[in-house]
C-alpha cells in the first residue's frame, strides 16, 4: 500500500513487524504532511498502519476520527474517539471531536456531557465555551449560548471568533446595542476581519444606521470581494434604501458564488415580490427551500407570494407545513390564522384555534384571532374582553405587521364599544406602516394633477371628440375608495354575464407603455397617433381578457376606485366605455379610508389622517367635475345609501343601464363573495355580511376630530345632497 515519505514505497502488510521509534517518528510526521497537503488517503493508510501495529498517539486517532468524519463514516469516526479516551483519558480534542460528531447526529445531549467534561478537565480551555454555544443556538437557546460565550470572553477577551459569535447571539436576543459594542471590539483587534465587517453591517442595519451599514458592508467586500454573506447584507441595506437594481445584482452575485445560498434565494424572492415580480419571487424563494427544507421563514415568505398569485391552498399547505417542521413557529401561525380570516373561512379559524388550546407558545395569537371572531359575530363585548388579555410586551415585539393587524383589529372593537376616542387612537397607531417611508403622497397629488393638465389642451379635446366608437368596450367601476366599490362589484358578479376584474392595474399598464415605448407623459395625450391608439387598446383588452375568470361574460367590469382620475386616458381609448361612479357621504367616505391598512403606496399615503384624506377626496372630486363637464362620458352614479335603502331598485336601475336582465343569483351576492377567496380590498369581511346601516352616518362618532377637514368636505357633501 502507498505511503510515507515516497509514493511509490510499499509497507508490508504484517502486524508482527516491530518499528523502531525512529520508523515511528518518520511515519507520523509524514501522516501529518500528507493530511495537511490534503492527500487524505495517503495520511489515512498511515494512519491505519501505525495503529495496526499498536502505535498509540492521541494524535493518530483523532486525525483518523476527523478523516472519517469528513467523509461522513461517523461511526468509524466514533470508534476512534472512544479508543482515544479511553486510552487518553485527557485528551481534550477527542472530547471535543466525539462531540461534533454527535452533533452531527442529533444526539446533541451526549456532546454537552462530553464538552462538560472538557471544561471539567481544563476550565481555561476556550473551545467547550465556543461549541456548548453552538449546541445551544441550534437549539434556539441564546440566553445559554450567550452565558457559555461569556464565560469564554473571560478565558480569551480578544478572541475575534468569541466576539463575533456572541454578537451574533445578542442580535438573535434583540440586543443589537451590545452586538454592535462587540463587533467594534473585535474590528479594534482586527480591523480587517471580514466576520466583524459583515456582522456589524447586519447589526448597523437593524440599528437603523443603514448609510453606515453599507459602508461597513463595502469594506468587508474590500477584504474579501467574493463573500456571498457581505453580499447578501449589502443587498438587505440597498433594498431597505429602494436601491432595487443594485439590491438585485448583489444578491444575484451572492447566489453565482455559493449556489446553494438559501438566505440570499429568500432575499432575493422578498424583493422581488415588493417589485410585484410575483413570478421570479415565487421561483427563487421555491430555491431557498429546496436548498434548506427547514427554512422556516421562507415557507412563510412563500406562503405570501402564494397569497398575492392567488395560490391560496398552496399558501394554507406551506403555513401547515412549516408548523410540523416547527409546532412553535408563531410566525406562521399568525400568517395562517390571517388568511383564514382574510379569505372568510371563520369556520376552519375556529377549528384550527380549538385544536391548539394546549399550545402556550401562541396565547397572544390565539387571543387576537378568537377576539376577532368575536367582533365577526357580532360579540363585541367579548372580543373586547378577549383582546384586552392580549399581552403589551407581546404587542410590542411582535413582526410589524402583525402589530399593525392588532391595533387595526382592536380599533373597531372599540368603536362597536362606544370608546370612540379610544378606538381613534387605535387607527391612528394602524398608520404607522414602516413601508409608508417608502411612499409620498404629493407623488399621486401630481399624478392627479397630470391627467388633468389635458382638458386644457386644445389639441386633446379635439382628437378626444372624434375617436370613433370601439367594437368592444369594457365597463369601468370607479369613484372613490370605500364608497361602496366592493360591494357593488359582488353584487353585480353575480350575475352570470357580468364579469369583474378587481383592482387589477390595467390602465397603469398601459400608461407603462406610453412612457416606455412612446415617450409620451401622461398630460401629452394629444400626441398618440391613432395607430399607437390602437395598440394601446390591444394591450388593455388583452390583459383585462386574461385577468377574466367567466370567458363568456358578455360584459367585463374593471372595479379600481382611484382610475376616476383616468379618465382621459379611458375616455380615449374607450370613447363608448359605461362608467359607473359610487360615491357615499364624504365624511364617511375619508373616515372609512383612515380606519382601513392599506397596503402602502403612493396613493394610499394620503389616507394616513383625516385631513389628508379630506384634501386628496376633495382634489379628485374636483377633477370629476371637470371631467364630467369636458368630456363625453356614459355614466351613471350609484349611491351607496341608496343601495342599503333599496337594494331591488338601485341594482336594477345599474343593471339597466348596462343592458342587461335582472337574474335572481344577484340577491345571493353573499354566496359569491365566499366562493371568491381571496378579496382583494379591506372590504373582503364586510361583503360576506347582510346588508347594513351601521355604517351610515358613523362619521359623526368622530365629529370633533374632522374640525380642519370640514372646508375640504362640506361642499362635496352639499354636492351629493347628504
Amino acid at each position: 500500500m502507498k505511503g510515507f515519505g515516497s509514493d511509490n514505497r510499499k509497507i508490508k502488510k504484517s502486524e508482527e513487524i516491530k518499528i523502531s521509534n525512529a520508523e515511528i517518528d518518520k511515519l507520523i510526521s509524514n501522516a501529518f504532511s500528507f493530511h495537511s497537503s490534503g492527500r487524505i488517503k495517503q495520511a489515512s493508510e498511515i494512519y491505519n498502519y501505525l495503529i495496526k501495529n499498536r502505535v498509540y498517539d492521541p494524535r493518530i486517532f483523532i486525525n483518523l476520527g476527523t478523516i472519517y468524519s469528513n467523509l461522513k463514516q461517523f461511526d468509524k469516526a466514533i470508534l476512534l474517539f472512544d479508543e482515544s479516551i479511553k486510552k487518553f483519558p485527557n485528551s481534550l480534542e477527542a472530547y471535543i471531536n466525539l462531540a461534533n460528531v454527535m452533533i452531527i447526529k442529533g444526539k446533541s445531549d451526549i456532546a454537552k456531557k462530553l464538552l462538560n467534561k472538557v471544561i471539567e478537565l481544563n476550565p481555561n480551555y476556550l473551545k467547550p465555551y465556543s461549541n456548548m454555544a453552538g449546541i445551544f443556538v441550534g437549539e434556539g437557546n441564546f440566553e445559554k449560548a450567550e452565558s457559555f460565550l461569556r464565560r469564554g470572553l473571560e478565558i480569551s477577551p480578544k478572541d475575534i471568533n468569541t466576539l463575533v459569535n456572541l454578537a451574533c447571539v445578542l442580535r438573535d436576543l434583540s440586543n443589537s446595542n451590545q452586538a454592535e459594542r462587540f463587533l467594534r471590539d473585535a474590528l479594534e483587534i482586527n480591523p480587517k476581519s471580514d466576520s466583524a465587517l459583515i456582522n456589524l453591517g447586519a447589526v448597523l442595519n437593524e440599528l437603523g444606521k443603514i448609510d453606515e451599514g453599507e459602508e461597513v458592508l463595502k469594506k468587508a467586500l474590500q477584504v474579501n470581494p467574493n463573500s456571498p454573506m457581505a453580499l447578501n447584507n449589502l443587498g438587505n441595506i440597498l433594498s431597505k434604501k429602494n436601491k432595487n437594481k443594485e439590491a438585485e445584482l448583489v444578491y444575484r452575485k451572492a447566489i453565482e458564488l455559493k449556489s446553494d445560498f438559501s438566505l440570499a434565494y429568500d432575499n432575493l424572492g422578498s424583493l422581488l415580490s415588493k417589485q410585484g415580480n410575483l413570478i421570479e419571487a415565487e421561483k427563487f424563494t421555491e430555491k431557498a427551500i429546496n436548498h434548506n427544507p427547514k427554512f422556516e421563514l421562507a415557507y412563510v415568505n412563500l406562503g405570501s407570494i402564494k397569497i398575492d398569485l392567488d395560490k391560496l391552498l398552496e399558501a394554507e399547505e406551506l403555513f401547515l407545513g412549516v408548523i410540523q417542521i416547527n409546532e412553535n413557529y408563531s410566525y406562521a401561525y399568525r400568517n395562517l390564522f390571517r388568511l383564514y380570516e382574510k379569505t372568510n373561512n371563520i369556520k376552519k379559524l375556529k377549528k384550527k384555534l380549538k385544536t391548539l388550546k394546549g399550545n402556550k407558545n401562541i396565547i397572544n395569537e390565539k387571543l387576537l384571532f378568537q377576539a376577532r371572531i368575536c367582533f365577526r359575530e357580532n360579540d363585541f363585548i367579548k372580543a373586547k374582553k378577549l383582546i384586552d388579555q392580549v399581552s403589551d410586551e407581546w404587542v410590542k415585539n411582535t413582526d410589524h405587521q402583525t402589530n399593525l393587524l392588532y391595533w387595526s383589529y382592536r380599533a373597531f372593537i372599540e368603536e362597536k364599544v362606544g370608546n370612540y376616542d379610544e378606538a381613534f387612537k387605535c387607527f391612528e397607531n394602524c398608520q404607522l406602516n414602516l413601508k409608508y417611508e417608502n411612499f409620498n403622497p404629493k407623488i399621486f397629488q401630481n399624478y392627479i394633477h397630470t391627467y388633468r393638465r389635458n382638458l386644457d389642451n386644445k389639441n386633446f379635446i379635439v382628437k378626444n371628440n372624434s375617436i370613433k366608437d370601439n367594437e368592444f368596450s369594457p365597463v369601468f367601476l370607479i369613484g372613490f375608495p370605500r364608497s361602496g366599490t366592493t360591494l357593488l362589484d359582488t353584487i353585480l358578479r353575480s350575475h352570470p354575464e357580468i364579469d369583474v376584474v378587481e383592482e387589477k392595474p390595467l390602465i397603469n399598464s398601459v400608461e407603462q407603455v406610453i412612457k416606455s415605448k412612446f415617450k409620451y407623459n401622461l398630460d401629452e395625450l394629444h400626441k398618440l397617433t391613432s395607430s399607437e391608439q390602437d395598440v394601446l387598446r390591444n394591450h388593455y383588452l388583452e390583459i383585462l381578457r386574461n385577468n377574466c375568470d367567466n370567458k363568456s361574460a358578455k360584459i367585463l367590469i374593471d372595479k379600481f376606485p382611484f382610475q376616476t382620475v383616468c379618465l382621459p386616458l379611458i375616455n380615449l381609448l374607450f370613447p363608448n366605455s359605461k362608467i359607473i361612479f359610487t360615491h357615499r357621504n364624504p365624511y364617511d367616505t375619508v373616515l372609512s379610508c383612515f380606519q382601513q391598512s392599506f397596503e402602502p403606496n403612493n396613493a394610499m399615503s394620503n389616507f394616513r389622517s383625516l385631513n389628508s384624506a379630506s384634501q386628496i377626496y376633495d382634489l379628485t372630486m374636483s377633477i370629476w367635475l371637470d371631467y364630467k363637464t369636458k368630456l363625453k362620458i356614459n355614466y351613471i352614479t350609484s349611491k351607496y345609501e341608496d343601495l342599503i335603502e333599496d337594494f331591488d331598485g338601485h341594482i336594477l336601475k345599474v343593471l339597466n343601464f348596462l343592458d342587461v336582465t335582472w337574474d335572481e343569483n344577484i340577491k345571493n351576492y353573499r354566496n359569491t363573495a365566499h366562493k371568491r377567496g381571496k378579496i382583494n380590498t379591506p372590504s373582503s369581511s364586510q361583503v360576506v355580511q347582510p346588508l347594513y346601516k351601521s355604517s351610515i352616518a358613523k362619521w359623526k362618532n368622530y365629529e370633533n376630530y374632522f374640525t380642519n377637514s370640514k372646508k375640504y368636505l362640506d361642499k362635496w357633501k352639499n354636492y351629493f345632497k347628504y
